[in-house]
């Protein structure tokens, strides 16, 4: 009786206050389409568009066709009276204006056909991301309509839904919404329940409306919520209809917060509570509770509503709340919380649906133990279905796995796409190498090795260039000039004389050590190096020096001196700094290349007038070389007994002697 009597209350307000009031948010996307409509339809004070007639809507049709109600009926259903049906898949493509989240709704209810069993059709709906519904059918239901709400997170230009027949049957679809939803909405964290820790990653995922009550009111739809969501009498929920005593309020007598505006809950909402009533039981306190059915294997988004207009004082209501027996709230105390009476306040938590459970989520409210007076109070509630891990909202498959040819497409999508950047990138590195290559260069070229010196400038050698490497003059033609061999005539390198490498580490100077850390060390000489390396392990792998020492290309120059030389440049070039040879052992390797070639030079008596050196190819005088610098005598290698040869064997060794360090790599 006290029920009836409070909802007479209520409807006497709701027919003297009318919500014509401008809505506070203008949704960027608001899309309203009535599917296989031939004119626009009223519904709920909206206007649904034909799908045919949608200037900003793709739709890609498999099969498609019209069904449309042999009954006539009026306004308040008028858009079930038609269908789009397709027997194969088919898509809407929506063009979204604003990204963030987007309300879908699906409006579904079997037409009576000659031509198809729609109750028999298996219904699936996903977008490019999420599976929506899979393979509902109306067998299994119990009514002659249903509505289904998601709120998706777009993050693209465009929003695609695909309506998926399956088991050889059609599916249909009689209206589609997808609306903008204001940003600050639904929060992208919430505090978890059992364990109590936060939740993050909200935004990422996609929800389903299971529930949205409005307690101790009537249904309210569109018409009397500016973001046109709908709000279900909580009676049918309630463990013990006795225990509640509803409690209403003037509507316009709430008072918003910059926290809690109409776009959290219509006022109508937070002007309707239920409280505690005369439950009939021996305990005084106990708890009102709602029981709400849920899928166990999902996750809930649980949002309470609550509004004190119980209260004639501020601090006198106090109570719990509880969410599936765990504590959500205690010793809640709204006025002090809102600093005031009949201001909104709501709560969001995160529950896990759970097989002891039952396949239930409860939500309670009841007194606190220290409170003075015995109450407690709940406005409304919304539970969301959170996406499980296959991003669905329906069971266990993922989008691709729904889509005919969807995992096959997948991977032919994911090999052209990890090929195409695997070739952009090989190609970009090529570029950059390129670039550095020449910009080096350039500047080499443009610069000398001392301010205001008279040094032969510092050339780069080119990928596949070749230093010219010092040699002494043969056996029977003493000379204090050094011969060089190089490819200077083919623009492949240039001759770095002894001097200059004296300018550059300034005489040997200690600090100038590779491989010791020294501060002085030349940047120019540890480039040219692996420049010099690279092209003999680059003139290896091509099998060029197969190729001169099958022919006589290289006139009087031992090959055997050069493929030594093309060895050593390549065992620098190691991977592991432990498999590549000390700087002594280099340098020996070197002096052994020249022992080679001088042995060469020597056997082939070469004339007077000769010069060890491929023809065509100039010769650059030697500076003169200080004398006063330590020689250090590789025993065994250049050691002898005396003789002038001898001498003028230790003389050239010095070239590389100099260069040795037991320290330096």
């Amino acid at each position: 009786m006290v029920f009836t009597k409070s909802l007479l209350v209520l409807l006497l307000f709701l027919s003297c206050y009318t919500t014509t009031s401008s809505a506070l948010f203008t949704p960027p996307d608001n899309y309203l389409i009535s599917c296989g409509s031939s004119q626009n339809i009223t519904f709920q004070n909206r206007i649904f568009v034909p799908d045919s007639l949608h200037s900003s809507l793709i739709l890609k049709i498999g099969n498609s066709s019209v069904a449309t109600s042999s009954t006539t009926s009026n306004s308040t259903n008028s858009i079930y009276q038609t269908a789009r049906v397709f027997s194969g898949l088919a898509s809407y493509r929506f063009k979204i204006t604003s990204l963030g989240r987007h309300w879908i709704r699906l409006h579904f209810s079997p037409i009576k056909n000659s031509t198809w069993n729609l109750t028999s059709a298996s219904i699936t709906v996903v977008t490019d991301d999420f599976v929506l519904l899979n393979n509902f059918s109306f067998n299994n239901f119990n009514g002659s309509y249903i509505f289904k709400e998601y709120t998706v997170n777009v993050t693209s230009e465009f929003l695609t839904l695909s309506f998926i027949p399956s088991n050889n049957s059609v599916v249909f679809v009689n209206a589609i919404e997808v609306v903008s939803v204001p940003d600050n909405l639904i929060p992208d964290q919430a505090l978890a329940l059992n364990p109590s820790t936060p939740f993050s990653g909200l935004s990422q995922l996609a929800f389903e409306t299971v529930y949205r009550l409005n307690m101790g009111g009537p249904l309210l739809t569109s018409q009397n919520d500016t973001l046109g969501r709908q709000w279900d009498n909580d009676a049918e929920y309630l463990h013990v209809n006795s225990s509640v005593l509803v409690v209403t309020a003037n509507p316009s007598s709430i008072k918003y917060s910059p926290s809690v505006t109409q776009e959290t809950a219509p006022n109508m909402v937070y002007a309707t509570a239920d409280t505690m009533g005369e439950a009939n039981v021996a305990s005084p306190s106990f708890n009102v509770t709602w029981v709400l059915p849920v899928d166990p294997e999902f996750r809930y988004f649980v949002r309470v509503h609550f509004c004190d207009i119980v209260s004639q004082a501020l601090n006198t209501l106090v109570f719990n709340l509880y969410v599936n027996d765990d504590l959500a709230l205690g010793s809640l105390d709204l006025s002090t919380l809102t600093n005031g009476l009949k201001v909104p306040y709501f709560k969001d938590f995160i529950s896990n649906g759970s097989v002891e459970s039952a396949g239930v989520l409860t939500v309670s409210v009841g007194p606190d133990s220290q409170a003075d007076i015995t109450n407690a109070t709940m406005n409304g509630l919304e539970v969301l279905k959170i996406s499980n891990e296959a991003k669905s909202l329906s069971g266990v498959s993922s989008v691709k796995s729904l889509v005919p040819g969807g995992s096959d497409k997948g991977k032919k999508k994911a090999v052209i796409i990890g090929s195409a950047v695997g070739a952009v990138t090989v190609v970009l590195l090529i570029a950059v190498c390129c670039y550095c290559c020449l910009a080096a260069s350039r500047k080499k070229r443009s610069t000398s090795p001392q301010e205001g010196g008279n040094g032969h400038p510092w050339l780069p050698l080119p990928l596949y260039g070749l230093s010219q490497t010092l040699t002494k003059s043969t056996a029977s033609h003493k000379s204090a000039t050094a011969s060089c061999i190089s490819l200077a005539s083919t623009h492949l390198g240039r001759c770095f004389m002894f001097q200059e490498i004296m300018d550059a580490t300034n005489k040997f100077d200690e600090g100038s050590l590779l491989g010791v850390g020294g501060p002085a060390l030349n940047p120019v000489l540890p480039r040219e190096q692996v420049n010099i390396a690279e092209w003999a392990m680059a003139w290896q792998k091509k099998g060029l020096l197969d190729q001169i020492m099958d022919t006589n290309l290289t006139g009087k120059v031992n090959p055997a001196s050069l493929k030594k030389f093309g060895e050593t440049a390549e065992k620098c070039l190691a991977e592991y700094g432990v498999d590549r040879p000390s700087m002594g052992d280099v340098l020996w390797n070197l002096e052994y290349a020249l022992q080679l070639e001088e042995t060469s030079s020597a056997l082939m008596e070469p004339d007077d007038n000769s010069t060890n050196h491929i023809p065509g190819i100039p010769m650059a005088p030697m500076e003169p070389f200080d004398n006063s610098m330590s020689i250090i005598d590789r025993g065994g290698v250049n050691s002898g007994t005396g003789t002038d040869d001898d001498a003028e064997d230790a003389t050239t060794s010095a070239v590389f002697s100099q260069l040795v360090h037991p320290r330096g790599r």
